[in-house]
């Protein structure tokens, strides 16, 4: 097993725990975790009376799960307690608490506040409890009263984003806790391309008041959401809506599943060789998929029992039966299958029609919640029952029914109670005495209407900011009465940020006691300086006390403010004296706060983000803009990449049509993402993923004329729209073109046609113009071809206007506007629109076809040209004046003043995987240069067609510039100054300088593209929204340029073995990937694990070698961390073959990197490293060269002489060797 990462020594206390039971009985039991043990059976050997009577209820108020727009993935949909002695336990993501009850009363004993979300069921283990929450720390409290005996960060570093709603660390724990033979593990993360962990924790007996013991694995490709499992050996990690990773506990290695994974969601359950995940029922000795949709089972080691519609089943686990059936080939084969040993249907409540009944069933089916002793527990609608098994298990029967108050979500037992937690979060407690319950209400304080200074003074500072219903950020809260005022005066979602202890639990307890914590106002422990708050998430920041920024306010501390202001208009509001004013005043006059503006008025100071962040562009029109480039001017999205918000309501899949529609893409302009979706538009904050406004739009049956893509129900969806900084033009149902204005939905102004049997079709801008393709039938082309553009219209965008029209002669399929031009493909093409139907084949089309191009002002014909080129795509680069005409099976360019050919180039788009019909024609206009998306990924000179060259960063050479991708996709790529965007199974980019792609695992992008740069965000809508695939989370995001995050290449990259001399090149041992060093070095990563990469000769020698990565996060000093942060332990040699042929000798620089991982003592590992055979770092102790662990360093040998290899010699000391990697440069 390779060695811990990070290492820290203490003991947690694990003790049994003692109290008096709810009822004395020999068989009580604890229910320590969720679904009782390990391996998630909900299974107790505990034996509950058989007539239960209601004790008390308690009103907890409902729960708002993390993903609300995905079923699948709701682990934390309701309350989960877990109940030891006479205590239970019960955490919230409402109020971001766990608290404690006593089981016979229902009294409350403690509660303790988290810093983010608890979502998942605390954990008892002797006198400890302990849980994890969204700010990326894992818990530990003294049972008996709720302090705190010790907080673990597991989370990397102190980086926050807005997570489902709530401001959260990027590295939210979403692998919840389970405890087995000594052993806590839990994970930490959610996006792979952050980095997602493995904790494990020693829990042992003592009195735990410190860190305890920890190792950290870090995962790839893991997406964890929901409860781990442990069985014996082996370790499930629920990864959401994909197939469980199963990693061997013995081996450390991950053991690959593969079963229904269309069916699969969070709840993962284990007993013997079974995995119990979802709908999939699988054994995992035989790797066999069972076909029983056993979901929420309750198992024991010979049965497992669940709900089925409307009856309770139960199969066998040890004497599966043998089936018969044909093959493809009509081969009989046998197969072992689980058999099923009764079903006991559960009758209704009250009669109804058996239609009615069915159609209940449907709405409400049966579920089991536990097994405790010889019964089972479950629910149905609003019935709880019992069943009593047969001594055989062949047979049970109802014993106990009990309508409630509320809709039950699930159920536990322990200790002669049975408590029932209902959906709209109320827990209720059965035991066998008859008495009158007792009920604690949910009714909350109403704050007091205090009047004071603060009173006048909020409501002054709100008339100067005007900010909407997004994010404030009180940075000190001092006396609390202006986060008081503010919730009271304003709409804002208010986030404290507070370095006193005392005034965070006052604050909390206040606004807990009012119903508002968690959902108007949340106070965090923490100095806001250090805090690590998101960029650009909020639209006002207030401080009542300045104190809490710190004594001196310097050009940092403004700064660290600033960045969290929202673009267009987010403004600060503080009281500041003179010093603190010039201080701030200077630091704008020095350009330190970009785009800036600062003034005073009333008594505050006002520092104002104003307009867009420089370098940023907006995404207008469906390709980009009006001349189809598919390029977005955005400067500031680039890798590494990291996330600033995702989940919400933004994510949720209604505002999305199916992903095989291929609806329009989103516009983005000034901060707000518009999407179409069934019957609505919805504007949507690209900085907060807020939801801004929504609309309704009607939607009927016919399409909308000229929409591209695949009539999956039948219908081109969607309806042509475009937005700008002033207005959104959006063509409706009603064949009517509405101007709304971007900042609320609300309608401007509306155009029609002059001919009222005339079909709108895609709209463009220029200026003043809104130009539109008229559809109508071709009396000269017939009926055959359906309608077609026929005329371009020129109208005023503002009053509506025409200014002018064009006619074609056969019709104009595709159009590209630019400056003073217009560039059409006049021609009739059959099946244009059906992408999908036509499979991206070159359409049918008649003889008549020209290349023309008309005066934008005046709708004059400027020159025209026919050809034989059949146009599917047509775009234009106002940079070169280059009109590019492209289909499936070539490139043609002209020149845009006069139209004369450039070249043509006769290349048949290959696609790479999956479903190209949507790109298979369409190339990008960047800058210069075409990046031809057809595949293979070439580019070329827009105005000579010859391939585009760059440097091959290992030989030095000049190779032609190409890209890949790898896995499913079915979207076209868009790109920007930096990127390339697009779904290679996952999300991917290609960087275009390095032409290196990487992956964004975790979630896949649409079929449209949807992944799209503008107003400095990377913005990626859920567009895949209706796949039901295993791909772990399908969401909204977002994500910008964070330089310290990790990325991960492969490449189309290679060498050519009998004549590439190495020149330059890094090895990196251990790595998930290839990464580009801003030096140009390539790092390789060996062994190749990240994708196609170049094949450079490497041999490395040693015994029981093991490689190791962490994240570069864990790295807490060096260069290049992301190179230190991986391994190999116990290499004797590293050959690096440099020429395949004779070479003679050069001098070459070499550079070695080590990092000491384990918590090591000076010492103990020692080794000595030779360079071609010479000594060159004897007795290296890295924890003693470094100064610590964790820590890179870097050993840097010039004048190296090497002819065609070079040898890098570790011989051990004490210890085992360790080597990270090393670059290679050739001395000039």
């Amino acid at each position: 097993m390779p060695f811990p990462v990070t290492r820290l020594t203490a003991f947690v206390c694990c003790s049994l725990f003692s109290g008096l039971l709810f009822l004395s009985s020999a068989a009580a039991e604890d229910w320590p975790t969720w679904r009782k043990d390990a391996r998630r059976t909900a299974t107790t050997d505990e034996q509950l009376a058989k007539d239960l009577h209601l004790q008390w209820t308690r009103q907890l108020g409902p729960l708002k799960p993390a993903w609300p727009e995905d079923p699948r993935i709701q682990f934390d949909a309701h309350y989960e307690p877990v109940i030891a002695g006479q205590t239970l336990f019960v955490s919230s993501s409402r109020n971001d608490s766990v608290s404690a009850f006593d089981l016979k009363t229902g009294q409350q004993q403690w509660q303790f506040f988290a810093n983010g979300p608890v979502r998942f069921a605390p954990l008892v283990a002797g006198k400890n409890v302990y849980f994890s929450a969204d700010d990326g720390c894992f818990y530990c409290l003294n049972a008996a009263e709720g302090k705190l005996n010790w907080k673990f960060q597991a989370a990397p570093n102190a980086r926050k984003a807005l997570a489902n709603e709530r401001l959260s660390s990027v590295w939210p724990i979403r692998g919840g806790a389970v405890l087995s033979e000594g052993k806590i593990y839990f994970t930490c993360g959610v996006w792979p391309f952050e980095g997602t962990f493995l904790y494990t924790l020693d829990a042992e007996t003592g009195a735990a008041v410190s860190e305890p013991e920890h190792e950290i694995k870090t995962l790839t490709d893991v997406t964890p959401q929901g409860y781990l499992v442990k069985n014996e050996n082996k370790l499930l990690i629920p990864c959401g809506r994909s197939v469980a990773a199963c990693l061997d506990l013995k081996t450390d290695q991950f053991i690959t599943h593969k079963y229904g994974n269309r069916v699969t969601n969070y709840h993962v359950s284990s007993v013997g060789p079974y995995i119990f995940h979802g709908g999939s029922s699988f054994r995992m000795d035989t790797s066999q998929d069972l076909g029983v949709d056993a979901r929420f089972p309750v198992l024991t080691e010979e049965i497992v029992y669940f709900g089925r519609a409307g009856n309770v089943v139960a199969y066998d686990l040890k004497n599966l039966k043998t089936v018969e059936s044909k093959d493809r080939r009509g081969k009989v084969v046998k197969k072992k299958v689980l058999n099923q040993l009764w079903s006991l249907p559960i009758p209704p409540q009250q009669k109804q029609p058996q239609a009615e009944w069915e159609a209940w069933v449907k709405a409400h089916p049966v579920q089991l919640d536990l097994k405790a002793g010889n019964r089972l527990y479950g629910h149905q609608g609003e019935m709880i029952f019992a069943l009593d098994l047969a001594e055989d298990g062949k047979a049970a029967d109802i014993s106990w029914t009990q309508s409630i108050t509320g809709t039950p979500a699930t159920m536990i037992a322990a200790n002669g109670a049975l408590v029932v937690v209902t959906e709209a979060g109320d827990l209720l407690c059965f035991g066998d005495k008859p008495i009158k319950p007792i009920t604690f209400s949910a009714q909350k304080r109403a704050l007091s209407a205090q009047q004071d200074a603060w009173t006048e003074k909020t409501s002054q500072l709100l008339s100067l900011t005007q900010p909407g219903a997004g994010y404030g950020l009180v940075l000190g809260t001092g006396s609390g009465r202006l986060l008081e005022e503010l919730i009271n005066q304003s709409k804002l979602t208010l986030i404290a940020v507070e370095p006193d202890t005392e005034k965070v639990a006052a604050l909390r307890a206040k606004y807990d006691a009012t119903g508002l914590l968690g959902t108007r106002v949340v106070i965090h422990q923490g100095n806001p300086l250090t805090f690590e708050l998101p960029a650009y998430m909020a639209e006002l920041i207030v401080a009542e006390d300045l104190s809490a920024l710190g004594g001196s306010l310097h050009a940092d501390t403004w700064k660290t403010v600033y960045k969290s202001l929202r673009p267009y208009g987010g403004t600060a509001c503080l009281n500041l004296g003179e010093t603190a004013y010039t201080q701030l005043a200077t630091t704008v006059e020095e350009k330190h706060l970009p785009r800036a503006e600062l003034k005073q008025a009333e008594g505050f100071t006002l520092l104002t983000r104003v307009g867009a962040l420089p370098g940023s562009a907006n995404w207008t029109h469906e390709y980009g803009d009006a001349s189809n480039t598919l390029m977005s001017r955005d400067e500031l999205v680039k890798a590494p990449l990291g996330v600033l918000w995702f989940g919400g309501p933004a994510g949720h899949g209604d505002l999305f049509y199916n992903r095989h529609d291929w609806g329009p893409s989103m516009a983005v302009i000034e901060g707000r993402m518009f999407l179409q979706g069934p019957g609505k538009l919805t504007a949507v904050d690209v900085y907060t993923g807020r939801i801004l406004w929504m609309i309704p739009l009607e939607e009927t049956p016919e399409d909308s004329p000229g929409r591209r893509g695949q009539s999956y129900d039948g219908k081109l969806v969607g309806h042509h729209f475009i937005a700008l900084e002033d207005s959104i033009y959006l063509v409706t149902s009603q064949n009517t073109c509405v101007r709304l204005d971007p900042a609320t939905g609300k309608t401007l102004a509306e155009m029609t046609l002059p001919h009222v049997d005339d079909r709108w079709g895609r709209i463009r801008i220029h200026e003043d113009l809104l130009l539109t393709s008229v559809f109508r039938t071709s009396k000269k082309i017939g009926e055959k071809y359906g309608l077609l553009p026929l005329e371009l219209v020129a109208l005023n965008r503002h009053t509506g206007e025409v200014i002018w029209t064009h006619k074609a002669q056969m019709s104009f399929p595709v159009v590209s506007l630019s400056g003073d031009r217009i560039y059409v493909y006049d021609g009739a093409l059959e099946n244009f629109y059906g992408d999908w139907k036509r499979r991206g084949k070159i359409p049918n089309a008649l003889a008549e076809r020209f290349i023309k191009a008309i005066d934008l002002k005046t709708g004059k014909l400027i020159w025209e040209h026919q050809t034989d080129v059949v146009g599917t795509w047509l775009s234009y680069s106002d940079q070169k004046d280059v009109m590019l005409v492209t289909n499936r099976d070539g490139i043609s360019a002209f020149r845009g003043k006069d139209g004369s050919e450039l070249w043509k180039k006769y290349s048949t788009g290959q696609g790479f995987r999956g479903h190209p019909e949507t790109l298979w024609d369409k190339v990008i206009i960047w800058n210069d240069r075409i990046l031809d998306q057809r595949g293979p990924g070439l580019s070329y000179d827009l105005e000579t067609g010859e391939p585009i060259l760059r440097t091959n960063p290992i030989t030095g050479k000049p190779i032609p510039w190409e890209f890949t991708k790898a896995g499913h996709h079915c979207n076209y790529a868009i790109a920007s100054p930096h990127l390339m965007t697009f779904r290679a199974s996952s999300a991917g980019f290609c960087d275009i300088d390095s032409a290196n792609t990487s992956r964004l695992e975790g979630f896949r992008t649409g079929c449209r593209n949807s992944l799209v740069p503008a107003n400095g965000v990377l913005n990626s809508p859920n567009m895949a929204h209706g796949c039901s695939c295993g791909y772990s989370l399908f969401t909204s995001l977002a994500l910008t340029h964070v330089p310290d995050s990790e990325v991960w290449s492969y490449s189309a990259l290679a060498m050519n073995a009998k004549e590439d001399q190495v020149q330059q090149l890094g090895v990196n041992l251990g790595a998930p990937g290839d990464r580009q060093a801003e030096n140009g070095t390539l790092w390789l990563d060996y062994p190749s694990v990240g994708g196609s990469s170049p094949v450079v000769s490497l041999k490395l020698s040693g015994a029981d070698l093991e490689y190791y990565h962490k994240h570069s996060s864990f790295v807490e000093e060096g260069d290049l961390k992301w190179v230190a942060a991986s391994g190999v332990e116990g290499a004797s040699a590293l050959s690096v073959t440099l020429s395949t042929v004779p070479t003679p000798e050069r001098s070459y620089t070499v550079r070695l990197y080590f990092l000491e991982p384990q918590d090591l003592k000076t010492g103990e590992r020692v080794f000595d490293v030779s360079l071609q055979g010479k000594p060159v770092l004897p007795e290296l102790d890295i924890l003693k060269a470094a100064g610590g662990a964790n820590r890179a360093i870097v050993r840097e040998f010039n004048g190296v002489r090497c002819s065609t290899s070079l040898q890098v010699d570790l011989t051990a000391i004490k210890g085992r060797t360790l080597l990270s990697g090393v670059e290679i440069v050739v001395e000039k």
